[in-house]
């Protein structure tokens, strides 16, 4: 049986996320009514794939770590070749890169058998070492070290770093005995998604201070808006779902938005330096799924090794 199932204080987290995302739509829908067609229609699109986006992680949650283990496998895998296909110069080399995916698999097996360990040491040194093998025999040396270092990066970016969240269901069931496994990782998930929304949302009001060159639209409001947001939501979340205290639910919500705010901008980044706004258009009026897990990729290693140090 799932844990959400067994847990009520994850099964109310589930059903309040539904609930909240649903009077979103209907403040959305509401709002947009006298705004232009093709702003309207974007803002439809990206609320449809809200809802998607949501069944699908609610959904694996109530089958349990196998299915969240095998999601995130999936959108490892479309990550990567996302951003394989953003227009390096060079072009990346694509046969290291298809070379690439059979390892993302065994990354989240070793995952799925329990081998996390196995996975936090050696996944990085294949990153590394993978690429470098496979383009030694492209017999196409130029550019060999920007070719290994895009690659690396951008597996450690959509596997290792998203992968966390896999370790956090994959950690001893009794690590969390309020809300067992599942509910860390809906936490992690929600906070980084609320950290996002109220930073984009208090920039657009209220933002006027620049955060950074790399991305003009960041704010230092809509930063410290996101980094409250984060903090009162991680003392809610986490005193439903955790057994944390105050003190260690506010440090928690704090990482997760500076960690958050550094995983939007790593990719905005990438993006700027390709002359390219989104990653991808799999998420139609979000973008790409880089887009949407660019924040995870950071949040997700910085909970899951703040957890262990709290706790083992």
């Amino acid at each position: 049986m799932s844990q959400l199932i067994v847990s009520p204080n994850v099964a109310w987290t589930a059903v309040a996320a539904l609930c909240f995302l649903g009077a979103s739509t209907l403040i959305r829908l509401a709002t947009i009514r006298h705004q232009p067609r093709d702003i309207a229609n974007r803002r439809i699109q990206s609320l449809k794939t809200w809802w998607i986006v949501s069944v699908l992680v609610i959904g694996a949650a109530v089958v349990g770590p196998p299915a969240i283990i095998g999601l995130l496998a999936i959108v490892s895998l479309l990550a990567l070749q996302e951003f394989a296909a953003l227009p390096f110069h060079p072009p990346l080399s694509r046969n290291a890169l298809y070379a690439s995916y059979p390892f993302i698999v065994v990354g989240y097996v070793l995952l799925l058998t329990g081998r996390s360990e196995t996975f936090i040491t050696t996944f990085p040194l294949i990153a590394v070492l993978l690429p470098s093998i496979l383009l030694l025999f492209s017999g196409n040396p130029a550019h060999f070290t920007t070719q290994v270092g895009r690659i690396t990066f951008g597996l450690l970016v959509t596997t290792y770093g998203l992968g966390h969240l896999g370790l956090l269901v994959a950690l001893p069931p009794e690590s969390n005995p309020d809300s067992g496994l599942i509910g860390l990782f809906l936490m992690v998930v929600a906070i980084t998604e609320l950290n996002d929304i109220a930073g984009a949302l208090v920039g657009r009001k209220i933002g006027r201070r620049r955060l950074t060159v790399i991305s003009p639209r960041k704010t230092w409001e809509g930063f410290l808006g996101g980094m409250m947001t984060s903090t009162i939501a991680s003392v809610v979340l986490g005193n439903w779902l955790t057994t944390m205290t105050l003190g260690q639910l506010m440090v928690a919500g704090l990482l997760i938005s500076v960690a958050g705010t550094l995983g939007d901008l790593n990719m905005s980044a990438v993006k700027r330096e390709v002359g390219t706004k989104d990653s991808g258009n799999l998420m139609p009026g979000q973008g790409g799924i880089l887009d949407r897990i660019d924040s995870l990729t950071f949040t997700a290693p910085m909970f899951y090794y703040y957890w262990t140090w709290c706790y083992q």
